[in-house]
């Protein structure tokens, strides 16, 4: 029966999206060019339709004598009604909150909410928050070609997963037939896209994907089952929403206005194309779900530190492509006058490091944690719980006061060097070493040397971790910030201090546009080796014929060779038979007066 369900709502979608993309060419809702979005050719909008009624088909066609959930079919149908009204005569961000927060009452007067608090209103509130938020974090993401739909299938297929391993097929059912119904209209929406699934496709989506993840129910009934593992399938769009969303503010821009400076558009601005931006996400997405079914399966206590752990690293990449400059070319004006909150975000983000402090609450948090829970045998009962929640302050406080003493927010993450790792160390050893006195006065039962040991370990790792992200990610992503057709295929003459100066210069100023292809150094020990991923491919002495292997069509010269005239004038030489230029590098310092 589930299976059925899928198989007729892929099939309808299949078929219907067709009839629906030339509905939409004959109705004119079609989406035209414009600067600030993505596509490059007029394209009709109403994929929705063919979604919902693809969905529609395959629930009531399978259905048989199973009960639908006639609550979560309501709030999606008022949905897709918000969502098509507006594709039709385009409403104003104040009304689709309206019908967004309709829809949520209805959900949550057929009795789905959330388990997260003891108490009624504040499940019902989350409810309502979880859905309406959700919902605007997958119409943000709907900003490329097939990244929405996407999503939203690996999100449908993980939670139909999760109703598989329950009692009962209605749900399932439901699951499976907006799967079914996705998959359809994806094959005409993957990069190159034909047709778009508009706000009446983004908003159901993401409404009733919210709706589904809410209904279910988790195998434990611990916090940890009932809001990470949903936040976890739900991940990207809600890291892509923040980041938007912030970034915005920060320029000055309102966080609803469309734009190419989502997740998707910055990693094709680090040299991706379109199709490897998007399989690249699918790739994140569908990790992010997978990990939270597994998680649910396992240990709780584990479940506390691996949950943190992989939503931070998460949260550290998006910050690092935050990083990334995209020029708005229609909001430049905006950018002139900064706003009262933008000023405030401005202040708080880069002069008081807001940003860092709140990352380390949880580093320091999951650090002593894991100093308790492998101290204690890698579980933790009733008493060593309470032991932990009641010393945690203590430790939180005496790690913020050593970490402002010492300078630890003092430093740039992406020049992160070895005297930054020794203040991090010292600053370790000061904070387990300040909760040691602390606890050892007023809580003398938490006090523990083995645990202070372990948290200054941990510390440390969570510390030097994630400063040290961003120099990772720019070794993964090469320092890229264009397309490689735009770059110029270079070789470097020389493999010491100076060679490595120069090549950590290209690497993080894209904007010479030099890739660099390889290194040639007279010191055999050094051949066949890599210097920032980049390989040391011989001698001097083999310029011509590695020239011509690696199609290389310049050649810069490190101050170390510049005033080396025997190798210069055979470099100059080899280079100008091969119709190769050649470019020095120096450094240094220009007295000016």
């Amino acid at each position: 029966m589930p299976l059925l369900a899928f198989g007729v709502s892929l099939t309808t979608s299949l078929l219907l999206v067709p009839l629906v993309r030339r509905l939409s060419f004959r109705l004119g809702k079609v989406a035209q060019p414009r600067q600030d979005r993505w596509h490059k050719k007029p394209t009709p909008v109403l994929g929705g339709v063919g979604m919902f009624l693809a969905f529609l088909g395959g629930l009531f066609f399978a259905q048989g004598g199973l009960e639908i959930p006639w609550g979560l079919l309501a709030g999606a149908a008022i949905m897709f009604a918000v969502g098509l009204y507006d594709d039709l005569r385009p409403l104003t961000p104040p009304a689709k909150m309206v019908g967004q927060i309709s829809a949520a009452a209805v959900v949550v007067f057929s009795g789905y909410t959330t388990g997260f608090f003891s108490a009624a209103l504040l499940n019902i509130l989350i409810t309502v928050v979880w859905l309406v938020g959700i919902t605007n974090a997958i119409n943000l993401l709907d900003n490329m070609d097939g990244l929405a739909g996407g999503i939203s299938f690996i999100a449908a297929s993980i939670i139909s997963f999760f109703f598989w391993q329950t009692p009962g097929e209605g749900l399932l059912v439901f699951s499976l037939s907006l799967a079914g119904a996705i998959l359809g209209f994806l094959v005409f929406n993957f990069p190159p896209a034909s047709i778009f699934m508009g706000d009446s496709g983004s908003l159901f989506l993401g409404f009733t994907l919210a709706a589904l993840a809410i209904a279910r129910k988790p195998q434990a009934s611990n916090v940890f089952a009932v809001m990470s593992v949903p936040t976890l399938i739900f991940l990207l769009p809600i890291l892509d929403t923040a980041l938007v969303t912030f970034t915005r503010l920060l320029r000055g821009q309102s966080p609803v206005q469309g734009g190419r400076d989502h997740t998707s558009h910055r990693l094709v601005a680090f040299g991706l194309s379109e199709r490897q931006a998007v399989l690249v996400l699918y790739a994140i997405a569908l990790a992010s779900g997978v990990v939270g079914a597994v998680l649910e399966s396992l240990d709780y206590s584990l479940g506390l530190v691996l949950i943190p752990v992989i939503v931070l690293s998460f949260a550290l990449l998006a910050a690092y492509l935050g990083r990334l400059k995209i020029i708005e070319t229609s909001h430049t004006q905006e950018f002139t006058a900064p706003k009262p909150l933008t000023t405030i975000m401005l202040e708080l983000t880069y002069k008081r490091r807001v940003l860092e402090i709140v990352l380390d609450f949880f580093v320091i948090s999951i650090a002593y944690y894991l100093a308790f829970w492998v101290r204690f045998g890698f579980s933790l009962n009733a008493a060593n719980t309470e032991l932990l929640l009641r010393s945690l302050p203590v430790v939180v406080g005496s790690a913020y006061l050593s970490f402002f003493v010492l300078g630890v927010y003092r430093g740039v993450w992406r020049y992160l060097g070895i005297t930054d790792l020794v203040r991090f160390g010292i600053a370790a050893l000061s904070s387990a070493a300040l909760s040691g006195v602390v606890q050892g006065v007023y809580l003398p039962q938490a006090l523990s040397l083995g645990t202070l040991f372990l948290f200054t370990i941990f510390l440390l790792l969570g510390l030097a971790a994630s400063r040290s992200s961003f120099r990772l990610f720019d070794q993964i992503f090469g320092g890229a910030t264009h397309t490689r057709g735009e770059e110029a295929r270079v070789l470097l003459v020389g493999a010491g201090d100076v060679g490595e100066m120069a090549l950590r210069w290209i690497r993080q100023n894209p904007g010479l546009g030099y890739h660099p292809i390889g290194i040639v150094d007279p010191d055999p020990f050094k051949w066949g080796r890599r210097i920032h991923g980049v390989e040391v491919l011989g001698s001097p002495e083999q310029l011509e014929s590695i020239l011509a292997e690696k199609a290389v069509e310049g050649v810069i010269l490190s101050a170390a060779f510049s005033g080396n005239d025997e190798i210069a004038e055979k470099t100059l030489a080899v280079c100008h038979e091969q119709g190769v230029w050649v470019r020095r590098m120096r450094f240094e310092f220009e007295l000016v007066s």
